[in-house]
């Protein structure tokens, strides 16, 4: 997957911003530009009120808003862009796709992600600072996420 640098310093600086929770978000666009489009993780707010239901806070988990979520659908509906990756971070843990993360990228069916041709990138953010970003993609053949080479674009 190729990345603007811009758009990855925007969801680098909302991954520190957020630490020592996740962060979450989009990344929407075309063939010719990308614009970042961060969540609100609802994590906390969720624990909060049925902790039972909801074992983990937002420092080990992410819930998109559900209104912000579908207004970024709508809108590359809209605009007839393409949801290019789907990204969240991990604090103090590293990059990498977990069991969770799966089951998250494919609530429909568990055979097969919910967004199809949907890049997943992960950051890992150590003590508040950047540490390293990796991304996810589908295989078909494996029916599961492989971590693929995250390409920075320059901008323009």
């Amino acid at each position: 997957m190729k990345v603007r640098k811009a758009s990855l310093a925007q969801i680098v600086a909302h991954a520190e911003r957020e630490y020592p929770f996740e962060c979450c978000g989009f990344i929407i666009g075309d063939d010719e530009h990308e614009e970042v489009r961060p969540i609100r993780n609802i994590q906390n707010l969720k624990y909060a009120e049925d902790p039972a239901r909801y074992e983990r806070d937002a420092r080990t988990a992410f819930l998109m808003e559900p209104r912000d979520h579908l207004a970024v659908m709508q809108e590359i509906d809209r605009r007839r862009l393409a949801l290019k990756a789907v990204y969240h971070s991990h604090p103090d843990h590293d990059a990498y796709f977990s069991a969770t993360d799966r089951a998250q990228a494919c609530t429909f069916d568990p055979a097969e992600p919910d967004y199809p041709g949907t890049s997943y990138i992960v950051l890992s953010v150590r003590n508040g600072s950047y540490a390293r970003a990796a991304v996810f993609e589908w295989d078909t053949d494996r029916r599961d996420f492989v971590e693929t080479d995250l390409q920075i674009a320059e901008d323009g």
